[in-house]
């Protein structure tokens, strides 16, 4: 492997690491659905299955694509840092990444609108809760929650982790960004534009 290979695989890792401690803390969650099939671009990791990487963008703000995981092992994932087994479809998250920053793409597909907007939802209460004062010595890993509108879809932004986060859901899929060195608005309009 370059170094350059190295350096974005350790950049994606530390990402999934940084997410996974705020996710399980919060029960946060992500993930996407029919996406599922086979393709040389990107990479995944052992045991899950590969997604079609064709359907996703090539570059995010500048960034490559860095890898793509989907089936069971994402949802599996998924649903272990939600903090309980939701019912959810499908589950991708995308990692794109450089030498100027990463972002990373959670998308969960449920099984109708109604079940994704509850999902959201429980998402959303959930770092609303968190951000209230609690006595206690260490902060919210996420805070300055705020909503904008992009493209007629109400979007939550929050801060934490070092990383500017979007989420949303649209039919029965929820989404989450979290983008860091590069502009998070406009990585925020690429990705909605592209799913």
């Amino acid at each position: 492997m370059t170094d350059k290979t190295l350096k974005i695989a350790g950049i994606v890792l530390g990402l999934a690491a940084f997410l996974a401690a705020g996710i399980l803390i919060f029960g946060l969650y992500a993930g996407d659905g029919n996406l599922t099939g086979s393709s040389p671009q990107g990479t995944v990791s052992p045991g899950s299955e590969t997604a079609d990487t064709s359907r996703f963008p090539a570059t995010v703000s500048g960034l490559a694509l860095a890898g793509a995981d989907s089936g069971p092992q994402a949802i599996a994932m998924i649903s272990q840092l939600h903090g309980t087994d939701i019912q959810i479809k499908q589950g991708y998250i995308i990692n794109y990444a450089g030498d100027r920053g990463q972002v990373t793409v959670w998308i969960s597909e449920s099984g109708s609108e109604d079940e994704a907007k509850q999902l959201f939802d429980i998402m959303d209460q959930k770092i609303i809760a968190a951000q209230q004062p609690s006595g206690q010595s260490q902060g919210p890993p996420f805070t300055d929650r705020r909503t904008m509108e992009k493209n007629g879809v109400d979007v939550a932004a929050v801060k934490g982790m070092g990383m500017e986060n979007y989420y949303y859901w649209i039919g029965s899929k929820v989404y989450w960004i979290a983008a860091e060195g590069v502009d998070p608005v406009k990585a925020l309009e690429e990705i909605m534009e592209a799913f």
